[in-house]
This record gives structure tokens, sequence and C-alpha cells, in this order.
């Protein structure tokens, strides 16, 4: 049901933009229900992680009075638990806290905890602490109706250059089709959600601005300041925006450079009041940090930045970890749409794209380039406005193809959406997205799918398993371990008498070494019977099944497992690992097990079986 806007629009059924907007809310507003941020708690709640670290500013300014040691943070995330480590700031050398994250975020967050604080206050039952779940509704409503506001903006902009049926798809492929639907409805306090809109209202003012007949269009110009300065207030990088109204509209040819030159240069005035309010704007970050630490620059982001000589292109584009086009394959229209959007000729191919070229150059130069937990690219949401021209330029080009042109944009759109709210669901209440651990193996081994098979998680770590079923299983070595003492972990053994004990001091097994001739490829699996009687979540933490291939004494392959990840949910169960020999074979393999540190709780083994698989 979801889909049948789009289908309907190529198959001639008219639908206005006014009407796609309105499904596009219904499809945000069920997004938000379906997994309300605001009643999750610690790491899933609304104000958590980074959202946390933009918002702190407002808690440390209007509740503690307290923004140069932030001595309250200790206490709320113990409470509210939003992170597990209080990255949100960090000691600088004046011996004060300095916050992580600038605080544009923070102003357009105001309003909202002004909403939550002020419930708080009147209410008996929830403390004005900044954290409780006033302020979590508060933070999450608002950002829901600031995507409101950016979907409503870019349909203004976007008729301004293509037709209403183009209009209306390119806003419900955007909404359906892209993590545009997770970062607004679920994770919309983040600040993608936020520059999306601040993009759309960039946009049309720069639309305006252009329009001869606009009387008031001077007043843009100190508009599009704040709007430019809010953007790189929030965040830094956002400066690029200014490309925008500069090139809007221009034509590649001298004649029209030359007229933009001389239309600025006759506007000089205005174009100052613009750069002053930009200025003013992003000014307010280097007065906290002068307040706060004495200094007018501090470089907050520590150890992080951008690898500028090496940029991740290709991880950023097809990783997939959190590959842009892996997770979003709908933007290859987009991508694509910048040769119909040059073949127009009007000049709304030229700061579209350039744009376009130093945000991705930008995005993915820096040095995590896949944002950590993310669902495909999410730096790449709020770059969505200005990809929306490309996409409807696609668009606008297949409509006015024949009918099998349109019926195969029609499916890809519709595989699109579908692979989308798949992934959505998988993010959040499905389970078989695991961000920042995705691989190949695992990607298409879940894709579409529904039930969670723990197993599937061990290709998380081992990309390798063996397809089908083998013809013929050759055992190679078998320990059952009767001779090992079980008593030091506090368990009865898995078999028999004896298992290995894994405990205290005690953290790793021998490396038992099985000697053969293995070809390349050659599968072998290795099987363990496991016990623990406490979990391990943090995935870091869990113990490692390691299996090595060996040439002439040399270490020349290896894979491991993580095997908490299965015995977190099952803590009595079979644990194995597969792999394939080298290239150039191996002359020996080995099997063994490394517990995590003597900080960890016991693991106990039985049953080692090696085998070949044909």
């Amino acid at each position: 049901m979801y889909y049948l806007p789009i289908l309907l629009t190529f198959v001639n059924v008219r639908l206005t933009p006014t009407a796609s907007l309105l499904v596009c809310y219904l499809l945000l507003v069920a997004t938000h229900l379906y997994y309300p941020k605001w009643q999750q708690g610690h790491a899933e709640a609304t104000i958590s992680y980074d959202v946390s670290g933009y918002y702190l500013y407002l808690p440390a300014v209007f509740i503690y009075h307290d923004l140069k040691e932030v001595a309250f943070l200790p206490d709320i995330i113990e409470r509210y638990r939003p992170t597990d480590d209080p990255y949100q700031t960090f000691a600088h050398a004046s011996g004060h806290q300095v916050m992580k994250y600038s605080l544009g975020h923070a102003l357009a967050f105001s309003p909202f905890f002004a909403l939550g604080h002020a419930y708080a206050l009147a209410s008996p039952d929830y403390p004005a602490d900044g954290f409780s779940l006033p302020y979590q509704i508060g933070i999450s409503v608002g950002s829901l109706l600031v995507g409101f506001l950016g979907l409503f903006v870019l349909m203004r902009g976007l008729r301004h250059y293509f037709t209403d049926g183009v209009t209306a798809v390119t806003l419900l492929t955007v909404t359906f089709a892209t993590n545009y639907l997770n970062y607004t409805a679920i994770d919309g306090a983040m600040t993608h959600n936020y520059v999306f809109t601040y993009y759309a209202l960039l946009l049309l003012a720069t639309h305006h601005l252009y329009d001869t007949g606009n009387r008031l269009r001077r007043w843009l110009f100190p508009a599009i300041g704040l709007l430019i300065g809010l953007m790189a207030l929030t965040r830094p990088t956002e400066v690029l925006a200014a490309i925008l109204p500069l090139a809007w509209g221009l034509p590649l040819t001298p004649v029209a450079i030359r007229d933009r030159v001389y239309f600025l240069l006759q506007e000089w005035r205005w174009l100052i009041v613009a750069v002053a309010c930009c200025v003013a704007m992003g000014s307010i970050q280097l007065f906290y940090w002068h307040y706060v630490t004495g200094d007018w620059i501090v470089y907050s982001y520590q150890d992080q930045g951008f690898d500028w000589l090496h940029p991740h292109l290709v991880d950023g584009f097809f990783s997939y970890k959190a590959g842009w086009l892996t997770y979003t394959p709908v933007m290859w229209l987009a991508l694509l749409g910048f040769l119909p959007l040059y073949f127009r000729r009007d000049g709304l191919f030229t700061a579209p794209f350039f744009h376009s070229l130093l945000f991705i150059y930008v995005a993915f130069a820096w040095s995590i380039w896949w944002y950590g937990g993310s669902l495909g690219q999410r730096t790449m949401v709020q770059a969505y406005p200005v990809l929306a021209f490309p996409l409807a330029a696609s668009l606008s080009w297949a409509a006015q193809r024949n009918g099998w042109i349109r019926g195969i944009l029609a499916a890809v759109l519709l595989f699109c959406a579908a692979h989308n709210t798949w992934f959505t669901h998988q993010a959040h209440r499905g389970g078989l997205l695991v961000s920042e651990w995705m691989n190949r193996a695992y990607y298409w081994r879940t894709l579409f799918t529904f039930g969670v098979d723990r197993d599937d998680q061990l290709l998380l770590d081992n990309p390798e398993f063996y397809r089908g079923t083998p013809e013929q299983i050759d055992t190679l070595y078998v320990n059952n371990f009767e001779d090992q003492d079980p008593g030091p972990c506090g368990m009865e053994a898995l078999a028999g008498t004896g298992s290995i004990c894994l405990v205290n001091e005690t953290q790793g097994t021998e490396e038992y070494r099985i000697r053969g001739d293995f070809a390349d490829r050659q599968w072998i699996r290795a099987q363990f019977s496991a016990r623990i009687d406490e979990q391990r979540w943090y995935v870091h933490a869990s113990a490692q099944l390691i299996l090595r291939f060996y040439r002439n004494g040399e270490k020349v392959k290896e894979r491991i497992v993580r095997i908490h990840r299965v015995l977190n949910e099952d803590f009595a169960r079979d644990v194995s690992i597969e792999a394939g020999a080298p290239s150039g074979g191996a002359d020996e393999v080995s099997i063994s097990v490394w517990n995590g540190g003597a900080d960890k709780p016991p693991l106990l083994l039985d049953d080692l079986v090696v085998t070949t698989l044909e």
C-alpha cells in the first residue's frame, strides 16, 4: 500500500504535489509511531549519543548554569544512560570541559526544550533535569515538525522548475526510498533532518533572490546569510552551502558569469549584509569557546579529522558497512539526473552539481567516513534537497518516454522503496541491520528476510561460509577434553566429566594444530560446544574462536568469530567457524579460543571437532 502512489503516477493517474506531500506526512507519522524514540530508554532514547552532545548546551545554560564544568553530566549518564561513554565533552588545557559538538543544533532545539521544561516544571511526575520524558517528547515531536516543514518547502522549490507530476513523485521518492525516512521519522533529532530543512529553505530563498519580479528580494540577502551561518554553526562543513546562492541558475557561459558578477557588484551593500549576518551567526561558537577556554578557536573533535589526500570515496559510495548507494540505491537516479539537468540549458545544473561534488568529497574525506552507527550514509541526508533537482530531472526524462521505460522506472522505485523500508525496520525492531559491522556476506544472506538466525551474525566477523550441503565430510581432529577441570568456571562439564574452563588468568586454549595437505579453497570447519553464565553485549568484549592456516610454519590466513554474538541469546550451544584454504594452499591449520581478558566472565568449552568439507 505504501508504494501505490508511485505506481499510480506512472500509469497516468494524476497525483498532485499537495496529495503526495500529505502521503509523505502520513508515512512519517506512521513510522514515528512505529518506533517512538521518546518512549525508548538509554542509548535508544531521543536524547542520546550524538543528539545528547548537541543538546547539552541547553540544560547546561538554563537548568544547571554550568557551561564550564558540566559537572551534572556524570549524574545524567548514570541515571539515563544516553551513552556508555561521556564523549560529549572533553577536558581542555584551561581546566574546563568543552563541548565536542557545535551549538547551532541547540539553538534549533531551544523552543522544543522550552516546552518540555515548562511541562516538567509544572508536573510533579517528571524531574526538570533536561532528560526526563517531557524533554524527550518535546525534542522528538519538534523534530518531526521540522521534517514536515522541510518537505513542504522542498515541494515549493521544485514546483518552480518541474511539473506537478514530477514534483509529486520526487517527494514520494525522497521520503519512501531514501534513508531520509529514518532520519526524519525516527532519528529526526539528529542534525541531518534539520539541515535538510535549512537546505530546502535556502534553495527556495535563492530562487526568489533571482526572481526579478520580487520587489522584496533584497531582504533575502540577510535571510540567506543567517541560514548559511546557522547551517555552518550546526555542522561546520555546511559552509559549502554558500555555493548555491552564488551559482544558482547560472549557465556556464562567459556572458552569464559576467552578468552574475555584475548583479552581485550592483548589490554589494546587501551582499555585505548577508556576509555580516553569516559571520555573526557563526561567531556565536567563537564566543562560547572564548568564554569556556579563553581561546577563540578550539578544535573540539580532537583525534578525529579529514583525510584530504585520501578520501574514502569507494567506501563512502559502495561499502557494505555504510555505503551510500549500497543502502540508498535510488540515488543512482539523482547522480544520473545531472545529465538531463545539464541538457536543460537553463543554468539549473551548475549549483547542484558543484555543491554535490564538493559535498561528497568533504563528507567522505572524514576519517570516520561511516559516521558511527548509521543506516547507510546519514551524512548525505541533508544534501537531498539539492540532489532532489537532478533526481527530478531523471524522473522528468522518464515521464517523457514511452510506456515501457516508465514501467521499468516504476519497478525500480518500488524496489528501492521496499529496500529502504525493510532496512528502516531492521535498524530498529527487526534487528538484522548491525550498524558498523555489516559486510557483503551478511548483507546478501539476510536481505529481505525477517527471521533472525543467530548463526548468520557470525558472518559479521567471518564473511566465509560453506554454501549448500557438502557431499563429503572428513573428520581431521576430535578432542573431548576429559582431562580438563571445569570447576573454576562454577559450571558442570558440558559432556562427560571434563571441559576446558577459561577464567581469571586462564584466558586462552592452546593452539590445536592439525597437519595436512590443504589445497586452494579446501574448506575447513571447526566446532566447539560452549557455555556461559553471563552475557557480554559489548561486541569487543566477546570471546573469539580463531582458525589459522599455515604454510611452511608461516601464518598465511586467519579467520575469527566472536562467539558471544550467539551465546548471548542461548547460553549453551555449539559454535562453528568455516573458511577456505588460501591461494597456494596450506600444510597446517590450527584452532584456538581466546576469552578476552582476565576481567571477563568464565567460558566453558568442550567437544572440539575439525572437519573438511567437500
